[in-house]
């Protein structure tokens, strides 16, 4: 009878890299001993890991791993470990769809794995609600468990390690997570489990870019890492693709390999010659500029380094441009710095100590670096500083023009790139408000991926935050931007929550506490304030709302999840909640409509008996909007709508918060709010 025994050690290894590593676990090294052994190779889980895993936190130091000899890690330790990740984030998914009570903290604990979290979260964001394995996806934590079980059995068994060090070892490693196991609950509906994967992989991405920006704060001006500086603008709007900080490196160690091929001797140049050279070939790749700029300057993508990097036709602003060259000079040995010269930022380039941009020595080694100017976005050519005093003067500026001539810090090109975004934000709400250029509207939003509208929200929002980690604490008005900051925050990225409370709420502290005379701040004032009260909200028990008498059903004549559009405003909405007398009982926090005193109710007549007796007689909703979680809006106001084709696309991206799934047939969202509204 042929036998495996006849089959050498090496043969089973590589048959063994071709069988998944769950099998491996559960089956083929409980078979014997030998493949036992077999089975632990540090090769084998080294490629296991390799194949398993796209994205690593940073505390792995996997580069540093994947260098040493293979035997110096341990790789299959590290694999269950991160299989155990999957699982936590699994049944803390499976806790968050179950409950909206404790959503945040659950969600915390998720983002703070980071990019551990983000292989499990992606494969849930591409997954299709009409899968036929839907049911089946609610038990990966489950069988990974039984594995795990599995292989300590067998550990236990065996005779060689029953009693030994590497006994306790494996049981350390093997002690299953202390989690419940997922009920059947978990996936019913993979359209609302994408949502929440998609918003907690957009609060991680958010996350590293705040992290990075957080770096800059209190430290020494540097004109160093601006091409993470300004990549973390991407990570807001990077959603499920892969071009991060690491893709953004990557491309400009890229762009300089492929330089250096083309220019085999760029290294001998003189800096000049190599400075011109690197911008006409930038140039000749259309790898700076944009087409048709008198129509497209302000489109939202030419804000972001990234997008101009993996566009095939890379737009890009001046101070994007600019910056491209800077990154790419800098892997070439020049020192290069973008200086923000008034409404068109150049690239500035300076001659190695000791030597001019030719190549010549200098003959006083104590005076200033020589330097040249460079507009990568419109020229090939060099600028001279005398032009661009000329270009100052006829700005008006007269005195201290020379400080836009030196190298600028990276904190001030970030500042400028996310006024960038606020000028096309409020260019997009102009050309909203004319509304006689639908197609150009939705051309100034539309980036790499996501809804125009959110990403064009979710990159405001991005600006604001950049402008409060960049500047410094110490400057006047550093909390000019803190109240609509953290209304924002607060009504539509709660699950910032741990951003704001690790890198904001230190800082807002260090700002009251250097202030002369210090003044009362309540409210939107005060980050640990909304902090707090978010956290109440989280851990409040759902108050019910029921529809237990006849008066109820009279007067509250919506139910949650009906499609309606506004009568005077006309915008369209999705109802995820209601109150029978008054405002009082909505959810909170909820948004009023500013402009309309008859929605904002209470907060337009509190003084008035009579009007508040009016409010209380009337029934209130709360309505899920376009990048507004809840709004406010009047019964009276409300019109149901019916055709499916009316609802904007951009409700579907957000209607996983509440609801499971969309009835076409009915034109209604199908509420997972139920603790809050058992009838509706």
């Amino acid at each position: 009878m042929p036998s495996l025994d006849i089959f050498p050690d090496e043969i089973i290894r590589h048959v063994l890299l071709f069988v998944s590593p769950e099998d491996t676990l559960q089956s083929i090294q409980l078979l014997s001993r030998r493949f036992y052994h077999i089975g632990n190779e540090a090769l084998l889980w080294k490629s296991h890991c390799q194949n398993s895993f796209n994205y690593w936190h940073p505390d792995h130091r996997l580069s540093t791993k994947l260098a040493a000899r293979a035997s110096s890690v341990k790789w299959k330790e590290l694999w269950i470990t991160r299989k155990r990740k999957n699982t936590k984030v699994a049944l803390l998914l499976d806790g968050i769809l179950a409950t909206k009570v404790g959503q945040l903290s659950k969600l915390k604990q998720i983002c703070l794995l980071g990019y551990d979290a983000k292989d499990y979260l992606l494969e849930q964001c591409h997954t299709d609600d009409s899968a036929d394995d839907v049911l089946a996806r609610s038990t990966p934590a489950r069988g990974f468990l039984d594995l795990i079980y599995g292989s300590l059995w067998y550990s236990l068994a065996n005779l060689e390690v029953r009693g030994s060090k590497h006994e306790r070892n494996l049981e350390t490693l093997c002690h299953p997570v202390t989690f419940p196991l997922p009920g059947e609950h978990l996936v019913t509906n993979m359209c609302f489990i994408r949502y929440y994967a998609d918003s907690v992989l957009d609060s991680i991405h958010r996350g590293i870019a705040v992290e990075v920006w957080a770096e800059y704060q209190g430290a020494p001006l540097s004109a160093r890492g601006l091409d993470r500086a300004l990549g973390a603008f991407d990570m807001f709007v990077l959603h499920d693709q892969p071009q991060d900080l690491e893709y953004i490196s990557e491309s400009f160690d890229r762009l300089a390999r492929e330089f250096r091929q083309e220019n085999p001797r760029c290294e001998e140049m003189p800096t000049r010659q190599r400075a011109l050279s690197l911008v006409q070939w930038l140039r000749a790749n259309n790898l700076t500029s944009m087409d048709s700029p008198e129509r497209n300057y302000r489109n939202l993508r030419n804000c972001f380094i990234g997008q101009a990097l993996s566009d095939e036709a890379h737009p890009s602003l001046p101070i994007i441009s600019s910056a491209i060259f800077c990154c790419v000079a800098e892997r070439l040995g020049m020192t290069s710095s973008c200086c923000a010269f008034p409404s068109h930022v150049h690239a500035a380039v300076f001659a190695p100590p000791g030597m001019n941009l030719d190549g010549a020595e200098e003959e006083n080694p104590n005076k200033e670096l020589e330097t040249m100017y460079l507009d990568p976005y419109s020229s090939d050519y060099e600028v001279t500083p005398s032009d661009l005093r000329s270009r100052l003067v006829e700005f008006g500026w007269t005195l201290g023009a020379d400080a836009f001539l030196k190298p600028s810090p990276v904190s001030i090109i970030v500042q400028r790139t996310a006024q960038n975004i606020k000028a096309t934000y409020t260019e997009v709400q102009t050309l909203a408000d004319r509304e006689d250029d639908i197609v150009r509207d939705v051309e100034m939003k539309r980036l790499r991926t996501g809804h125009p509208d959110l990403n064009l929200e979710t990159a405001a929002y991005a600006a604001v935050w950049a402008e409060l980690m960049m500047k410094q604490t110490t400057a006047l008005h550093w909390d000019n931007n803190l109240e609509s900051f953290l209304n924002r925050f607060a009504l539509s990225w709660s699950e910032d929550a741990w951003i704001v409370e690790k890198y904001l709420a230190p800082l807002y502290d260090r700002f009251v506490r250097s202030q002369p005379n210090p003044r009362p701040r309540v409210g939107w004032e005060n980050v640990r304030e909304i902090l707090g009260m978010l956290k109440n909200l989280d851990n409040r028990l759902p108050t019910v709302s029921r529809r237990y008498t006849e008066e109820i059903h009279s007067r509250v004549l919506y139910k949650i999840g009906q499609v309606f559009r506004h009568k005077r405003y006309q915008y369209v909405g999705v109802i995820n909640g209601w109150a029978a007398n008054g405002t009082a009982s909505l959810p909170t926090p909820h948004h009023l409509v500013d402009e309309d005193p008859e929605e904002e109710g209470e907060a337009s007549g509190v003084d008035d008996p009579t009007q508040r007796a009016r409010i209380r007689s009337k029934t209130y909703y709360t309505c899920l909007r376009p990048t507004i979680d809840r709004l406010r809006v009047d019964q009276d106001n409300i019109e149901i709508i019916t055709d499916p084709s009316l609802i904007p696309n951009a409700l579907f991206y957000l209607a996983g918060k509440f609801f499971k799934k969309f009835n076409s047939s009915t034109c209604t969202f199908i509420s997972n709010i139920k603790e809050y509204y058992p009838d509706d």
